[in-house]
């Protein structure tokens, strides 16, 4: 097992890398070539422009990594395979694709590495505010470099819960009846809304369509804040079984210890 001082330093690579895509995105927005995927989700020439840049600059600092990316890679790849080394970077390039591609400023990019399935260091960049959120196991978690806590407040009035599109999942009845107690939102990109969790602008998240790109950075930040992060009955979303299927669904049930409980009880009913 690394030296957890080994986590700080892979946090500053996250944190550059995040922001080289970020940045390389925004100068994108607004002229990006939008097509559809095969499950006509959309995908823009950008996506594939900012994934290439940060595969490129880890390729060559750490080739002897695994890396696991949302957009499909041609060609062979310059990295190792995740079953060959315990470590592996998930990268989503732009998370709020359907947003970039309308030319909306709301979106981000995560970069995380994992170590035997698990999280260990990550960062997203917020191109809504040009703010990166960063975290390293067992260091916190970060805002532009200051330190960042959930805002653990009891469920009332302003509770907010970020939820994600349900077009490919029936809504449960507990989660209709939650929606007349709570304020809900949806950004349009899971990392922000974890992201937002940590700082303590959100206090819970509840979202059964992610993917492991999507929760990777998003997830290690809100435990690294304070917060509870589990998938939709409650369970350890770690470690992350490597040899599903890349893009096989990882649902993610976060937030602070006194929304996420009432959240988890809304999934199951």
């Amino acid at each position: 097992m690394p030296n957890p001082s080994e986590w700080h330093r892979f946090r500053d690579v996250a944190i550059e890398l995040a922001q080289l895509g970020g940045d390389h995105a925004l100068k994108r927005l607004g002229d990006a070539i939008t097509h559809r995927k095969d499950d006509e989700s959309p995908v823009t020439d950008a996506d594939h422009a900012v994934q290439a840049v940060i595969l490129a600059q880890l390729g060559r600092r750490h080739p002897d990594h695994a890396t696991i990316v949302e957009e499909e890679l041609s060609g062979e790849t310059r990295h190792a395979d995740p079953a060959q080394t315990p470590y592996c970077w998930v990268i989503d390039p732009i998370d709020g694709t359907r947003n970039f591609a309308r030319g909306l400023r709301m979106f981000a990019t995560s970069v995380a590495l994992l170590f035997d399935g698990r999280p260990v260091a990550g960062a997203i960049f917020d191109a809504s505010s040009g703010s990166t959120y960063s975290v390293a196991a067992g260091a916190g978690a970060d805002l532009d470099g200051r330190p960042i806590h959930l805002n653990d407040r009891p469920l009332g009035p302003d509770t907010t819960v970020a939820f994600s599109s349900f077009r490919r999942h029936p809504v449960q009845p507990g989660i209709r009846r939650l929606y007349e107690s709570v304020l809900f939102r949806n950004c349009g990109a899971a990392c922000l809304h974890q992201a937002w969790i940590a700082a303590g602008f959100v206090d819970a998240i509840y979202a059964p369509d992610t993917k492991l790109w999507d929760i990777a950075a998003g997830g290690l930040l809100i435990a690294e804040a304070g917060g509870v992060v589990t998938d939709l009955a409650g369970r350890s979303l770690w470690p992350a079984d490597l040899n599903k299927p890349h893009n096989a669904p990882r649902p993610i049930l976060a937030g602070t210890s006194s929304v996420h409980p009432v959240v988890l009880s809304a999934s199951m009913t």
